[in-house]
């Protein structure tokens, strides 16, 4: 009978005093397709992230959730994701009036033009962008279009072709199929690694067509709070981790 009351004693103490151990809470990041942050198949830095942060804390369990570009806003709005990484504000969150914050900048990047390489061709070429066709991806916001993904006003104002990757829209301005690409410098510098042929073929503008603030949007209401998950990445960015991060992928901070 005695052992039964001590027993019994010690769950009440467990239970009263969070002598357990509190299960961690599992966090859904969503990602699409956005090399190098997410690539086609899914890996990509955000997938690297995500393992950082599950190493480097065990309050979270960061778990990848698939989605397009151009759902995310609904997949948001029906808590299908809690987290997504590599966001900013004006990628129209704030004009939809969806429930999120954003983390402090964690990195910075943009998006240049890319055009075949001809003789005479110079930086002037990516002065003036009417009366050229271009190509870019569908679901993304783009500066000289005000920041409006919407395909028909893409089509109709900027004589643009919307395709799924990068590596297309490459291909399409090296077969002339189109005047002039809009593709991240990110993946850039890491296509051009890879085909180092395509230097010399490709013109690159020093003009930038928008500034990347990379934040972490969080979702109100979810598992993680934007004050925890800005104060997680703070730490990795104060003791080298997150630099490493992107020298590891080849992008310059």
């Amino acid at each position: 009978m005695m052992r039964v009351f001590i027993r019994g004693l010690f769950l009440l103490a467990m239970a009263w005093g969070g002598g357990g151990t509190a299960a961690a809470e599992t966090v859904r990041v969503g990602g699409y397709p956005f090399p190098p942050f997410v690539e086609a198949d899914g890996s990509g830095l955000a997938r690297d992230l995500i393992d950082t942060l599950n190493k480097a804390q065990s309050d979270y369990v960061f778990t990848f959730v698939p989605v397009a570009a151009r759902r995310r806003y609904g997949d948001l709005a029906e808590g299908r994701f809690d987290v997504m990484f590599f966001e900013s504000p004006e990628w129209e969150w704030a004009e939809k009036g969806l429930p999120v914050d954003f983390t402090a900048i964690y990195l910075r990047g943009g998006e240049v033009f890319v055009a075949r390489a001809q003789p005479g061709r110079g930086q002037d070429y990516f002065a003036e962008l009417k009366g050229k066709s271009l190509v870019g991806i569908l679901g993304y916001h783009y500066g000289f279009a005000d920041f409006d993904a919407d395909p028909g006003r893409l089509a109709r104002d900027w004589n643009m072709k919307l395709v799924g990757s990068h590596s297309s829209s490459i291909d399409m301005v090296l077969a002339g199929r189109v005047d002039m690409a809009v593709v991240t410098d990110s993946y850039l510098w890491t296509y051009l690694g890879r085909t180092p042929e395509a230097r010399r073929a490709l013109l690159v503008s020093e003009r930038l067509d928008q500034v990347y603030r990379h934040r972490a949007l969080v979702r109100r209401g979810g598992p993680i709070a934007v004050a925890t998950l800005d104060e997680l990445l703070r730490r990795l960015d104060k003791d080298g981790t997150l630099p490493a991060l992107w020298k590891r992928a080849g992008i310059v901070r």
